[in-house]
Order: structure tokens, then sequence, then C-alpha cells
């Protein structure tokens, strides 16, 4: 009983093992980057082709075929509610990619589970980490297009590391889940694609918070992705500086789930190779 509460307060293990493995990190990061376009014709231009594609798509559908406006000042035209679109699509496409990549990551590496010295937590992390780095070319689109349909520049754009840092530890959390469950459930990549898929519907990337009648508005509100997407609009799209409540309550919210996934995946990773 102690040594389980021990290891539940115990934060320090997760960046020992990144600092002292951060040579093999750096290599498994490399190689998730390489390995997403080996093979392929454009290469690394499908990482700007692919988010362009989405962008077009979901404009055309919501603000041409539906006509859906942000009932806001900065979000009364289609060239806003696109751009504002695209801020809510650039963060969950993070998550939900990084989440997918890692519910097989351990399956699709039964060599290294065999090596006992070979620490598995670097896997999902190197996962996480590659996502993360080829998904900046999201917010360089846009950043390009706030410039063109804004016409301005903000220091507050300076401030979106606050949003992408609690975002990514929550990431790296729910994939620690969902790689140790991938193991011993093998539907879980299939059932993680359905959670996504609800979860997209419930987060307000083509919809804003106000436009969700408010007896309905609570479980929206609960979505911690829910914060991290309006923060990060406040901060590179209006100009706004981010309420510091919510922005430190979805930060210990993260830390909480990067903790409790990191503490699920090191105690059932001793099982894995029985199973595999």
């Amino acid at each position: 009983m102690l040594n389980t509460l021990r290891d539940i307060l115990d934060f320090r293990r997760l960046p020992e093992i990144a600092v002292s493995n951060r040579s093999l990190l750096w290599q498994f990061v490399k190689r998730s980057v390489s390995a997403r376009y080996r093979g392929s014709m454009l290469g690394i231009f499908w990482s700007f082709i692919q988010p362009m594609m989405m962008l077009c798509v979901y404009t055309f559908v919501f603000s041409v075929v539906f006509r859906s406006r942000w009932g806001t000042d900065i979000g009364s035209g289609r060239g806003s509610f696109a751009i504002i679109l695209f801020c809510g699509l650039a963060l969950f496409n993070l998550f939900s990619e990084a989440v997918t990549l890692n519910s097989g990551i351990i399956v699709s590496n039964t060599n290294l589970v065999k090596k006992v010295i070979f620490p598995l937590e670097i896997l999902p992390l190197s996962q996480t980490l590659a996502t993360f780095a080829v998904g900046m070319v999201w917010f360089f689109l846009l950043f390009l297009g706030t410039v063109f349909v804004f016409g301005k520049l903000s220091f507050t754009m300076l401030l979106l590391p606050l949003v992408l840092i609690p975002l990514f530890l929550f990431t790296l959390g729910v994939s620690f889940f969902t790689a140790s469950l991938g193991v011993y459930v093998r539907d879980t990549s299939y059932a993680v694609g359905v959670v996504l898929q609800i979860l997209f519907f419930l987060t307000p990337i083509f919809y804003p918070v106000s436009a969700i009648p408010e007896r309905f508005r609570w479980p929206i509100l609960l979505n911690p992705l829910t914060i991290l997407i309006e923060e990060a609009r406040k901060v590179f799209l209006y100009g706004e500086l981010p309420d510091w409540r919510f922005l430190g309550a979805a930060f210990l919210i993260s830390l909480l789930v990067l903790h409790l996934g990191f503490l699920w995946f090191h105690k059932t990773k001793k099982g894995f190779a029985d199973v595999l």
C-alpha cells in the first residue's frame, strides 16, 4: 500500500527516463517522422497538403453549404470562419493523431518488448513528440492565414506555447493509456477511432461554446480540449490574454492525466511480453 502511494506521488520517473535516454528518444522521434512519408512521391509536403485540404473541405461544408457564421465581429465572414475553424482543427488533430498512432505502438514493436533493458515508455513519448513536431506545420499555416484574413499581428501569439504544453501533457497521458490497452485489448484502435469521432463533435471546433444551450453546455466545458481550443483562439486570433484560471485548471488536469497514464503504463508493461 505504501509503495503504491509512493508511486502515485512520484512525478520524477518520466522526466528521468526521458533525460537518461535522450539520445535514444531523439532517434525514435526522427524514425517516427521519416516513417510517415517513406516511399511517397511528395514526402514531407504532405504535411502541408493534408491540413490545407481539410481546411478547404470543412470551410466549404460549414460556411458555404450550411452557411455557418461564428457570431462575433472577428468571425463574421467566411474567411474568418475558416481561420477560427482551422485553429480548433489544428489542436484536435494533434491530440487525435497521437492517440490513434499510440494505440498500436507497442504491438507494432514486438521485438523491442522482448528486450528487457529497453525503456518501453520511450515509444509513446517519441510518437507523441513526432506528431507535435510535424503538427507545427498547422500553426505555420494558421499564422499565414491569420495575417492574410485579419491583417494584424498580436504579441499574444507568443503565448501559444502556454496552450500547447498542457495539450501535449494531456495527449501523452491519454496515449500511455491507449498504448497499454492496445496490447491487452486488440479492439482498442477501433474503439479509439469511435471515441475520437464522438469527441470531435463534442468539442467546439466548428461552433462556438455560446451556441450550445446552457443546459447542455456543462459536458462540453468538462472536456479539457474545449478549454485549450478556446484559449488558443484568444491568444492567437483575437489578440486577448488567456483566462489564467481556466488555463491553470487545464494544466493541472493535463498533468494529472499524464501521471495516471504513465503510472498505468508502468504497472501494466510487465505483462506485455507474455501477451505478445
